[in-house]
């Protein structure tokens, strides 16, 4: 007797640990649990890569070429490829198979399905994990995507994921419309708060994409997720998105220095141990870098100097550097974006630093216009023009061209936060 009590106790502990190191189900899993009902009898396009996987580490397209509730069609895959392992912006248009199925590369020369890929499709499924931040282009994908599906009458299903960087979070400003490319798809703030559901719902809503209208969009949402989670607070293992983002602390440096990495005047990280954790150079003495990074730091980050290598094809950099290092409570810091503008500012107060930077060709600075959004922001960073700012109190403040326009993102944020409110779909 005292054995048995033993033995259901065990059970009843290791199911209470489960569930809490795993309370979160993504729409992956809701859709298994439910032995694929919402998809009966339909012919699919599966969207996914390497991060379509349940919460107990199922292959997602591996799961679908089993069963026989619906017939999948046709595998395509994002940038970074099917198995998530080429680098940002290798393009392939190369077709691969996958257990029979083939697989068509959406970041090539097609980055939207043709009606030849979607042949024999009734539906397009997308089941890709996103880091939260605008410029990462599984979402340029999702809406893509979502326009094919509507153009040839093709229904659409997001399975969601949580948005790593929590869904409270807004920072940046919205994209100016005129700026809108493969890495700013839809007029959202860097940091837009939201699962790749809720904004596939606003993008048809606001109807952000051609025939939106018509497209039959459905999500299969989550269970368990709340929007002021983090990552690590999910129960969900972390998979590599892509190569620069090893860990759920890489997206959020990516969204402290992603930007920045656009210029290749200074490294972030990438190719190192720890990509987007990292900052360094080799134009600036150590100390002036320490120093610009030291005073930028958001309140709850803090940073150390550490130089580190990267390897390249026939060689390897040592960068003097600064290693960043993140508080377990991400919510505990106030704004993560805008951090990296604040030390490009300071940088240039270095005579070979400036140089290098007004050195840019114009092909970087139309990049950097891109992934930030605003006309022209290369170039404001070395104007000698002030802005007259209104605070909320009514006092006027005179401040540099990059403050200025940093000063208008916090309008941005609170009309994002109001807009989007109608579709949101968790707490």
């Amino acid at each position: 007797m005292v054995q048995k009590i033993c033995v259901v106790l065990f059970f009843l502990t290791c199911v209470f640990f489960s569930v809490a190191n795993c309370q979160v189900l993504t729409g992956l899993d809701e859709l298994v649990a439910n032995k694929y009902s919402q998809l009966k009898g339909k012919k699919v396009g599966f969207i996914a890569n390497k991060t379509s996987v349940t919460s107990s580490g199922e292959f997602a397209p591996s799961l679908f070429t089993k069963q026989k509730v619906c017939k999948l069609v046709a595998l395509f895959s994002p940038e970074h490829g099917f198995l998530g392992e080429r680098k940002a912006g290798v393009k392939s248009d190369v077709e691969e198979k996958y257990e029979g199925v083939p697989v068509y590369s959406l970041y090539g020369t097609t980055r939207k399905p043709t009606k030849k890929m979607l042949s024999g499709i009734t539906t397009l499924v997308f089941d890709i994990q996103d880091i939260g931040l605008r410029p990462y282009t599984y979402l340029s994908t999702m809406i893509y995507t979502m326009e094919a599906a509507a153009e040839n009458n093709i229904e659409f299903v997001v399975l969601d994921r949580p948005n790593p960087l929590s869904g409270e979070r807004i920072e940046g400003n919205i994209i100016d419309t005129s700026l809108i490319s493969f890495v700013g798809v839809i007029p959202i703030p860097y940091l837009h708060g939201m699962t790749l559901g809720e904004l596939a719902q606003m993008a048809k809503g606001e109807r952000w994409f051609r025939g939106a209208e018509k497209l039959k969009l459905s999500v299969i949402n989550m269970s368990g997720w709340k929007r002021k989670m983090y990552w690590s607070e999910t129960g969900l293992k972390w998979i590599p998105p892509s190569p620069n983002i090893p860990t759920s602390e890489s997206a959020v440096g990516c969204a402290m220095l992603g930007a920045i990495g656009e210029l290749g005047n200074l490294s972030v990280g990438i190719g190192s141990d720890l990509p987007f954790q990292r900052i360094g150079s080799k134009l600036v003495q150590p100390q002036f870098l320490e120093q610009a990074v030291q005073s930028s730091l958001p309140k709850g980050i803090l940073a150390k100097r550490e130089d580190y290598t990267v390897p390249f094809a026939d060689s390897s950099k040592t960068f003097l550097g600064m290693r960043i290092e993140l508080p377990k409570n991400i919510s505990s810091v106030d704004r993560l974006y805008g951090f990296e503008f604040s030390i490009l500012k300071k940088l240039l107060a270095d005579s070979v630093f400036a140089k290098s930077f007004r050195a840019l060709p114009m092909s970087t600075q139309k990049m950097f216009e891109k992934v930030t959004g605003v006309h022209n922001f290369a170039q404001l960073f070395t104007s000698d023009k002030v802005t007259h700012t209104l605070a909320a109190d009514g006092s006027s403040h005179i401040t540099n061209q990059v403050e200025g326009e940093m000063a208008y993102w916090y309008m941005d944020e609170s009309f994002f936060r109001t807009t989007r409110k109608k579709y949101l779909l968790y707490n």
